[in-house]
């Protein structure tokens, strides 16, 4: 990032060209070589976090002077705005990419909050809805000012094509793929709220394929019913009727979520690395729609020859967790490296992106093992609950006919993970489950629709239907009293390994629920370090 010039300062100091005309006090600079600004509340009214709207389209005279009022508005609650030009990107990837960029450079060198509020005009719309539906758990919200989310209605397929490097042929048989109105959906189950104002006789930006279509996609979506709003100024079409942008409604609303957004901005919870144990933090080992996943490594300070790896699956319900908070690190004071991984939870992905992101883990810890000293033919994974669901899967699915590397694992240990989603109670309706409640269950976000609408989809993310006589050797460890995840879910997946001639070891923790303090006794640590000893190291 290099600063250019910013409009506090004294006119003298300004520079000849300016880099972008502000219609109010703020910085600009570049991003990716980018044009970049940021309006500021005065100084007396910033924060930290600071609350910040991200605005679109930031083509060179945009904001305009239209929006002062209603920036102005925004800086005299505190609330700072930015964003940087991209050109007609069309929410097209390369300008996904310079967003991501912006968020990154305010987020983590400017003490900006980890949620802005969305504010999209016109074309903006494609722009900002494009980027949230891949960045959901970074979006408090979106606002809109007769905002674009069809790209079919504009600009028209011919024009988009350029912005998305392709042909209009192949733009239009990939539409599904990139046209941000055929996955607001994924906004919609993120329960990201939305605000939007939009004239009722726009022939540009058509309101019933549009705003209109946005407001039905979240009314039948579970949950999102009452988040979105839709304000429709009659006799209005695309123009500069001023109550466009004087909207109080809409005003409120992106105040009220910016400063949400930045609420929710909380510490990184880091475990600090065992004694004798070095961490590298933040590894990314795969990139998918823009967003990277990475990993923690942590190895002992003091090792000779090659490391077999333990890699550590979080769980959560496929919706919440970390890598940051790794409970297998103490494996590395015992002559292990230990990955902790991320993968993308629901709200970012459904099946089978969190197997897909396991996966790639394992292939990029294989491929980098000679620069990391690292064994690649002794890797072992370890979850619970769902990482446990997901190392199962690790450990029992065939190999994928495409991998150059393969991303089979030599050991598991499965704390306590559904192996068979069909007959996990959250997904079944029962006297006390409705069939509204199981759509709303784990599982379903998980995949994307209940079991009961597709139980071969089910059975393909379950360890239970997937085991064969060639998998690796089985830790399954389970609390006798566990309300979350039935005991009997690794009874049925240990009598299965054991039928089809593979190896496992099932220990009952006594008296122990889904986790908690039985799991962390020196007893149960042991185990966990016998087993992974016997499978990875060389005897």
């Amino acid at each position: 990032m290099i600063l250019l010039g910013s409009s506090q300062a004294k006119s003298q100091d300004k520079p000849a060209n300016p880099i972008k005309e502000l219609i109010l006090e703020g910085e600009t600079f570049l991003v990716n070589d980018r044009p970049t600004f940021i309006l500021w509340p005065n100084q007396e009214k910033r924060s930290t976090p600071q609350p910040w709207v991200m605005y679109s389209p930031t083509l060179p005279r945009l904001p305009d002077a239209h929006e002062k009022w209603m920036h102005q508005q925004f800086l005299d609650a505190g609330v700072a705005v930015a964003g940087i030009d991209v050109g007609e990107c069309y929410g097209s990837p390369e300008g996904r990419k310079h967003f991501s960029s912006l968020y990154k450079e305010l987020t983590t060198k400017r003490n900006f909050g980890a949620k802005p509020c969305l504010l999209c005009r016109s074309r903006g719309g494609l722009w900002s809805s494009s980027w949230a539906i891949r960045n959901t758990d970074k979006v408090a919200g979106i606002a809109g000012i007769y905002p674009v989310f069809d790209l079919t209605t504009y600009p028209g397929m011919k024009r988009a094509a350029p912005a998305y490097k392709m042909t209009e042929a192949d733009l239009a048989a990939t539409l599904k793929q990139h046209n941000p109105i055929e996955k607001v959906g994924t906004l919609a189950k993120a329960k990201i709220p939305v605000f939007i104002i939009h004239g009722d006789v726009d022939k540009v930006v058509p309101i019933k394929q549009n705003s209109a279509r946005v407001v039905k996609i979240y009314k039948n979506t579970p949950g999102a019913e009452r988040l979105v709003k839709l304000e429709v100024v009659e006799g209005q079409g695309h123009n500069f009727f001023e109550g466009f942008f004087t909207s109080q409604k809409l005003i409120d609303f992106t105040i009220e979520h910016a400063k949400a957004g930045a609420k929710d901005t909380l510490p990184r919870k880091l475990i600090p690395a065992p004694e004798g144990v070095d961490v590298l933090r933040d590894i990314t080992f795969a990139t998918v729609d823009e967003q990277k996943l990475q990993l923690d490594l942590y190895r002992p300070k003091e090792a000779t020859g090659k490391l077999p790896v333990v890699v550590w699956v979080h769980g959560g319900g496929w919706k919440n967790g970390s890598k940051d908070r790794c409970p297998a690190a103490w494996l590395a004071t015992h002559g292990f490296a230990v990955a902790s991984i991320d993968y993308r939870l629901t709200h970012q992905a459904q099946w089978p992106a969190q197997i897909d992101d396991c996966r790639a883990a394992v292939r990029w810890l294989r491929e980098n093992a000679g620069t990391l000293n690292l064994n690649p033919d002794r890797i072992g994974a370890w979850g619970s609950s769902a990482g446990g669901h997901l190392v199962a899967l690790l450990g029992t699915l065939d190999a994928q006919g495409s991998e150059k590397t393969s991303s089979q694992v030599q050991a598991v240990c499965d704390w306590f993970g559904p192996t068979d989603l069909l007959t996990m109670p959250p997904n079944t309706i029962s006297e006390t489950r409705t069939e509204a409640d199981i759509a709303e269950s784990n599982g379903a976000k998980l995949l994307g629709s209940t079991v009961r609408d597709v139980p071969e989809l089910a059975k393909q993310a379950s360890a239970l239907y997937q085991v064969s006589k060639d998998d690796p050797p089985f830790l399954i460890m389970h609390g006798e009293k566990d309300p979350g995840v039935p005991l009997s879910q690794s009874q049925r997946l240990h009598e299965k390994l054991l039928t089809a001639g593979a190896q496992s070891k099932l220990q009952v923790v006594t008296g122990a629920g889904h986790g908690g303090k039985e799991f962390q006794t020196s007893e149960a640590k042991q185990l966990v370090l016998d087993f992974f000893s016997k499978t990875l190291k060389d005897q």
